[in-house]
């Protein structure tokens, strides 16, 4: 089992978005005792992170209210029969999953994400 301080990792990853995205940012919700952040960018979608205690974590990316309108990075479920398991992608209205180059730590995540951000957003 890993045990991290997500309240570091949310930080770390908060400031790295801000970093990269502030012209793009309508809102940023850092709440420490939830271990969750959220940001609201200006096409309306919005960026939900999360971590916690047991090196779990999820990066949701919502485009819009539509149902399966998003996509996600996670590592909460076991059960998906990818290569890069315990770590996912669900893939946009599919419903299905595939690898994530994903792990976990916001150091190497966190750029992907932003570049994954820009191309689809903006």
């Amino acid at each position: 089992m890993v045990i991290i301080d997500p309240k570091k990792y949310l930080q770390e990853s908060s400031n790295l978005i801000y970093s990269s995205l502030q012209n793009e940012i309508l809102d940023l919700e850092l709440n420490k005792f939830i271990y969750h952040l959220k940001v609201l960018f200006s096409t309306g979608s919005i960026l939900y992170i999360r971590f916690n205690e047991f090196g779990e974590y999820g990066y949701q990316l919502l485009f819009s209210k539509k149902k399966g309108d998003f996509v996600r990075w996670d590592n909460f479920e076991d059960r998906w029969p990818v290569s890069s398991r315990p770590h996912h992608f669900h893939i946009r209205y599919c419903g299905g999953v595939e690898e994530s180059p994903m792990t976990g730590n916001p150091s190497s995540d966190i750029p992907r994400l932003i570049m994954f951000i820009q191309d689809e957003l903006f």
